[in-house]
C-alpha cells in the first residue's frame, strides 16, 4: 500500500483513476469495512482521512481518544487491498476550505473514477457539503449505516461500549478484538512478589480506555500470542494507586518483557476490581482468573 500525505498548502497529485472511500474510520468498524470492500471488489482502491480528528481540532469533541491510532487504520486498510492510503494533515487552511474548495483542490487532483462515503458524510467548512452536493462532480455512491441489534453502527457508539467494558459487543462491531498497543514499562514488582508477573503497559496512543476491572484477552509480541489477563486497576491491595494502570499477565510466559511493544488484545470482561484481605485471597482469585482464561480462550 502506498502513502501519500496531503498538506493542503503543497498538493501535488496524480490522476490514478481509483475508487476513493471518504472519512476518519476510527475503528475501522463493520460498517467502514462494508464500504471499503465494496469499493475494492470494483477496481482499485484508495483511502483518504485525516492524521488527526477535525472535530477534535474544531473543539467539537472535547476529549482526544480514540479507538483506532493512524498506524493501526493503516495496517487494517493494508490488509484489507487497500492500494493507496491519502492522509491530510489537518490544518486550519485546510478546515476552512469550502465545500467547492474541497472539491476542486484535492478530489478533483486526485480525480477519482468513483467516491464511496457513508450517508451521514458532510466535508467542507462548516460541513456545508454533503452526498447530494458531491454528486454533482463525481461519481458517487453512498453506503447506508449499518445496525446491530437495532443500534447504528458508528464509532461513537464503539467509544461508549468500550467504556462500559461491553467488549464481547464492541468485537461484534469491531469484527475483530478491540486492541491497544503500547510499551512495557517498570512497575513495582508486586505481581512477581506473589507469582503473577505483569507488564505495565504505557500507551503509544490515546486510547479509548476500558472501564476499571479484570479481562481475558490477548497479548501479541512480533508473531507469537500468548492468553492474558489484562487489568485496568488502582490494584487497592498492594500498593493503591490514584490512577487506573494497565496490567497484563501473559500466561505461560517467561521472558523478560521490559522495554518491548506489545499488542493486547480486550476479549471479555471477567470481574470488578475489588480489596482483597491478603495477599492469599489475592491469588487464590488471580489462580481462577488464568484457568478461566486457559479454558475459554482459543
Amino acid at each position: 500500500m502506498k502513502i501519500i500525505e496531503i498538506d493542503v498548502n503543497n498538493i501535488e497529485l496524480k490522476e490514478n483513476r481509483i475508487n476513493l472511500v471518504l472519512g476518519y474510520f476510527d475503528g475501522v468498524h463493520i460498517g467502514h469495512q462494508k464500504m471499503i470492500n465494496k469499493a475494492i471488489e470494483e477496481g482499485e482502491t484508495g483511502i483518504m482521512t485525516f492524521d488527526i480528528s477535525p472535530s477534535f481540532v474544531l473543539g467539537k469533541s472535547i476529549k482526544y481518544s480514540h479507538i483506532t491510532s493512524l498506524f493501526d487504520k493503516a495496517n487494517i486498510f493494508k490488509h484489507m487491498g487497500v492500494k493507496y492510503l491519502y492522509i491530510l494533515r489537518v490544518s486550519k487552511p485546510l478546515l476552512n476550505l469550502s465545500k467547492d474548495e474541497f472539491m476542486d483542490n484535492i478530489l478533483a487532483k486526485i480525480n477519482p473514477k468513483k467516491i464511496f462515503i457513508g450517508k451521514d458524510y458532510h466535508f467542507g467548512k462548516d460541513g456545508a457539503g454533503d452526498a447530494i452536493y458531491l454528486a454533482t462532480r463525481f461519481n458517487v455512491h453512498v453506503e447506508e449505516l449499518l445496525e446491530s441489534s437495532d443500534t447504528k453502527v458508528s464509532s461513537r457508539a464503539i467509544r461508549e461500549l468500550i467504556s462500559l467494558g461491553e467488549m464481547e459487543e464492541v468485537n461484534k462491531l469491531l469484527g475483530r478484538p478491540y486492541q491497544v498497543t503500547g510499551l512495557v514499562v517498570e512497575g513495582f514488582h508486586n505481581g512477581e512478589k506473589i507469582g503473577f508477573p505483569t507488564a505495565n503497559l504505557e500507551l503509544s496512543y490515546p486510547y479509548v480506555l476500558p472501564k476499571i476491572g479484570v479481562y481475558i484477552g490477548y497479548a501479541k509480541i512480533l508473531n507469537s500470542r500468548y492468553k492474558a489477563i489484562i487489568s485496568m486497576s488502582t490494584h487497592p491491595t498492594i500498593q493503591e494507586l490514584n490512577d487506573p494502570i494497565i496490567e497484563v499477565h501473559l500466561i505461560n510466559f517467561k521472558d523478560n518483557l521490559y522495554g518491548k511493544e506489545i499488542e493486547v488484545q480486550l476479549v471479555r470482561y471477567i470481574r470488578d476490581i475489588k480489596k482483597y484481605d491478603s495477599t492469599e485471597e489475592l491469588k487464590a482469585q488471580l489462580t481462577r482468573d488464568c484457568e478461566l482464561a486457559k479454558n475459554e480462550l482459543k
